[in-house]
């Protein structure tokens, strides 16, 4: 049996961001670009798409690789961190981190960091995976 593949025509991602900054202006837009933009490369996407105003990946090695690659716009950790010794790290390159539990939050509160770090609280809206729940928040 062959595998099934998916090809991405890049002029037509660059299309659909365009269409979504025209249908809500005042919104920002993250570029998910996480386990390797699905399959279709994580720089060559990011590069595809240079008018997204922050990238999304879910782990910090995926946010290094786009540093490296010359991508300065911000880039999301959506899954946050899972070590605290990484937040140096994330502070010096100005990760945004998501931050989805108190244990996270602690660890960002005990750390002395050069840079402060840009946090997005996930909250658990019901599907129960990942998140604090509203009334902790």
């Amino acid at each position: 049996m062959q595998a099934a593949t998916v090809v991405i025509n890049r002029r037509a991602l660059r299309h659909n961001l365009q269409r979504l900054r025209e249908l809500a202006p005042a919104s920002k837009m993250v570029a998910v670009v996480k386990a390797n933009a699905y399959g279709h490369g994580l720089l060559e996407t990011a590069r595809t798409l240079p008018d997204a105003d922050a990238f999304g990946v879910a782990r910090l090695e995926e946010a290094l690789r786009l540093r490296a690659g010359g991508i300065t716009k911000p880039v999301l950790l959506l899954e946050g961190f899972f070590d605290a010794r990484d937040l140096p790290t994330i502070s010096a390159q100005h990760f945004h981190t998501a931050v989805h539990n108190e244990e996270q939050l602690a660890a960002l509160e005990e750390a002395s960091l050069d840079e402060p770090v840009t946090v997005w609280m996930k909250l658990d809206t019901g599907m129960h995976r990942l998140g604090v729940r509203p009334e902790q928040a």
